[in-house]
């Protein structure tokens, strides 16, 4: 898990002489990096998640402060620090009133202590927390994979995790140039926000992990809550909005699995509803609620299913492509077996769903069960070329 400002400034209070002044309950926010900022122009390059200590230089001017503070919280920034003393004595009500009022850190260091020896200290934190995260991220994909950790990994992470607990596996697969990589992480940097460590605190507090493997970035939760998946996929939604928007980013979700050791089922099944996700156009897929699908997706050899679709709707695919394929009006023959079954083999169902004539749809239902040497009376009769069209669907 990323380092918050909090931790950081539990450990480094009485080092730097820090003093919280406003926006404490901003504090449990991931810190990515440390800047000196003494102009607020360079604000726009930020990406979230910067933390910024200045001396107070442009103070003098006029509302500085205080545009500077707002500025960085447009930014999702995670805080400030002034080192007050030299080019700002007292840091100005309004300013620590509006920190207050939107939960932004303000905290104030006196003129003596170093702002060098600060940033140094807390950029080798980060630095160490990034160092520490990527060694456990291959151990946590060792699990992913169903291989064996050092049994001493398993008692450090026991601390943070129940071990015998339900873990819940959400997969995102993007699709982004180099370009939009650097805008994604940025991204996933954003949902580690989503989760918190005080227990008082108004974010979603599970034990999770988040790693990238190969092209997916999966996050695992220990002991979600069904109740607390639908607050969850809501602000993934918003921090990926732009990915969703432009189809670029699939969500598979996984059901629970008991166990650490089961994690690869857990991300087995993830999978799968991810690959739904990407090949049927679906932003977002919960295992849960593939059904049929959720089998089909499983089958580890397509070409299985291809040709028991082939089997089945080749003479309906046939006579469309050549009856159908240049009309722009009217539905072949697949589509019209595919409402028949949605519609319970009701003509007038049929026909009010496809804007059809009745007395057409007796007629293309009639050369349906030719074509298809099956009368399609009861639900058995339908139900292999229900299978047919979802496979279909799959776009294999």
């Amino acid at each position: 898990m990323a380092i918050r400002f909090w931790e950081i400034y539990e450990e480094t209070k009485e080092k730097y002489k820090l003093r919280i002044l406003a926006g404490k309950n901003g504090m449990d926010n991931v810190t990515g990096w440390v800047h000196m900022l003494e102009d607020e122009t360079i604000i726009n390059r930020f990406s979230g998640e910067e933390l910024a200590v200045t001396t107070g230089m442009k103070a003098g001017n006029e509302g500085w402060l205080l545009r500077l503070v707002s500025s960085m919280k447009n930014a999702e920034s995670t805080g400030i620090i002034i080192n007050t003393g030299m080019y700002l004595k007292q840091i100005p009500e309004e300013v620590i009133d509006w920190c207050e009022a939107h939960d932004f850190p303000l905290l104030e260091m006196p003129w003596e202590i170093s702002i060098t020896d600060l940033i140094q200290d807390y950029c080798m934190r980060i630095m160490s927390q990034m160092h520490k995260e990527r060694q456990e991220a291959l151990l946590f994909e060792r699990l992913l994979r169903g291989k064996e950790v050092p049994e001493d990994f398993l008692e450090d992470i026991g601390n943070r995790y129940n071990l015998d607990g339900t873990f819940r596996i959400f997969c995102l697969l993007p699709k982004y140039t180099a370009e939009e990589k650097v805008l994604f992480r940025q991204s996933v940097l954003k949902l580690e926000n989503v989760f918190g460590l005080w227990q008082n605190g108004s974010k979603i507090r599970f034990p999770y992990f988040l790693i990238e493997v190969n092209d997916l970035y999966i996050l695992a939760i220990n002991d979600f809550p069904e109740e607390k998946a639908e607050e969850l996929i809501c602000q993934m939604k918003s921090i990926f909005s732009s990915f969703f928007e432009r189809k670029q980013l699939s969500l598979g979700i996984g059901p629970a699995c008991w166990g650490i050791h089961n994690l690869k089922q857990a991300l087995g099944r993830a999978r799968i509803a991810v690959q739904m996700s990407r090949q049927m156009g679906r932003p977002i897929v919960d295992f849960n609620q593939m059904g049929v699908f959720g089998i089909l997706f499983s089958t580890e050899d397509p070409d299985i299913l291809r040709s028991y679709a082939d089997r089945l709707l080749g003479p309906l695919e046939e006579y469309d492509k050549i009856h159908y394929s240049d009309q722009g009006e009217g539905i072949g023959y697949v589509e019209t077996l595919r409402s028949y079954i949605i519609n319970d083999r009701s003509l007038i169902g049929v026909a009010r769903s496809t804007y059809t004539h009745r007395n057409t749809v007796n007629y293309r239902i009639q050369n349906i069960k030719r074509l298809l040497n099956n009368e399609l009376k009861t639900s058995a009769d339908l139900f292999p070329y229900q299978i047919a069209l979802c496979i279909r669907d799959m776009k294999l």
